[in-house]
């Protein structure tokens, strides 16, 4: 499969892999806001051929498996990967089990007896419109399960990952029928609170290919930088082109705020490596503006439990202000003079930290060593937390 589409800074590379991926199979889709995942999504969703069908579906605000339902077969329809009267077998059966073919039951309390049927069904029929592969995309899918289990909902957010197992089992082998789920918070994160809380024993997404959406290449980047610099009216030299890049940790959405904060500071033209450096401070650190990492902390302060939350803080509070990577025993030897904690306690929070893409780690030295993987986090952090 071939990507399409001509207004794409970088990310070809990933666009490629994962359409590598997805003629293989399903794919969670990870990594923090502001990544740049839900362009990559999009850019995916233009794919629309005889061989590929794509539906990209924002899903954070539905609350109930019910709904859920009822938004896919809202969507399927309106971004035309099938008519209304395409649900043959769904509304033969709700014909049949129900007296009627109106989808206005789907927006009932009855239809919570019945979402699991209508959802196979549903997938039947579009599988059997399409001879080629289909990719439905639910961005923030992992974010909808936690509003579930939130509202008390847990065991509807369990059953809904187990039926779109069994969907995926039944239609992959034919290579007909992909999901992507793509969040801004982890699976993992999902799936482990309602292992610990709920006593979940299933295993919904272990067939499912991880993958994790990070900065851009610093080549890419440059080129963002040269596309967005031009676009604004910026004027900037070659070699300061990759300064700008790299001084913005290499991440999309901040390239795109420093070149606008740039361009309406009115700065001399063309501008310097300390006016950029001066620029990124003001808007990491400047009045009104000390909340663009926000969601870091968020993040921590929603998923981790209280003790997490507290390990985390000191973990990250002593990465900041040190400016070289730090082995784990220096790190858990710091925190347990703060914390009462166990060794394994803290080095599984030092994995989630790992994995959810706060901090990088290396080995130095034959030690496993850490420190923030961006440096405007890093930043950022020290001037609130440290």
């Amino acid at each position: 499969m071939k990507a399409i589409g001509t207004d794409i800074i970088g990310r070809e590379k990933e666009i490629g892999e994962l359409l590598s991926i997805l003629d293989q199979t399903s794919v969670i889709m990870s990594s923090t806001r502001r990544m740049g995942k839900t362009m990559i999504l999009t850019k995916i969703g233009e794919i629309q051929d005889l061989n590929v069908k794509s539906m990209l579906c924002f899903v954070e605000s539905i609350q109930s498996a019910e709904e859920f339902v009822d938004f896919l077969r809202e969507n399927l329809i309106q971004q035309k990967l099938i008519q209304e009267n395409g649900f043959k077998s769904l509304f033969n059966w709700m014909n049949t089990n129900l007296g009627s073919k109106d989808v206005g039951f789907f927006k009932t309390p009855d239809f919570s007896k019945h979402w699991k049927k209508a959802l196979n069904l549903m997938m039947d029929d579009l599988v059997e419109k399409h001879a080629g592969l289909i990719i439905l995309m639910l961005d923030e899918f992992p974010k909808m399960l936690w509003t579930m289990i939130q509202n008390g909902n847990h065991q509807q957010a369990t059953e809904v990952l187990d039926e779109l197992r069994h969907i995926r089992e039944r239609y992959e082998k034919r290579s007909k029928l992909r999901f992507i789920y793509c969040g801004s918070i982890g699976m993992n994160l999902v799936i482990n609170h309602l292992i610990k809380r709920f006593k979940y024993n299933g295993a919904p997404t272990n067939n499912m290919h991880q993958y994790i959406v990070t900065e851009m290449n610093p080549t890419d980047a440059t080129q963002l930088v040269k596309h967005l610099t031009k676009k604004h009216g910026v004027v900037i030299d070659d070699v300061l082109e990759t300064y700008l890049a790299n001084a913005c940790s290499y991440l999309p959405f901040f390239i795109d705020r420093i070149i606008i904060q740039i361009k309406i500071s009115n700065l001399v033209f063309p501008i310097s490596a300390s006016s950029i450096d001066e620029t990124v401070d003001e808007f990491l650190l400047g009045r009104g503006n000390n909340s663009q990492f926000n969601h870091f902390t968020e993040r921590i302060d929603t998923y981790y439990d209280t003790e997490e939350k507290r390990i985390a803080h000191e973990l990250l509070r002593l990465l900041s202000k040190t400016n070289v990577p730090l082995s784990s025993e220096a790190l858990l030897n710091h925190v347990k003079i703060k914390i009462v904690a166990e060794d394994f306690e803290i080095m599984k929070i030092l994995s989630d930290l790992f994995e959810d893409m706060y901090v990088d780690k290396s080995v130095i030295d034959d030690s496993t060593c850490y420190q923030f993987r961006f440096v405007l986090l890093k930043k950022w952090w020290k001037s609130k937390y440290a």
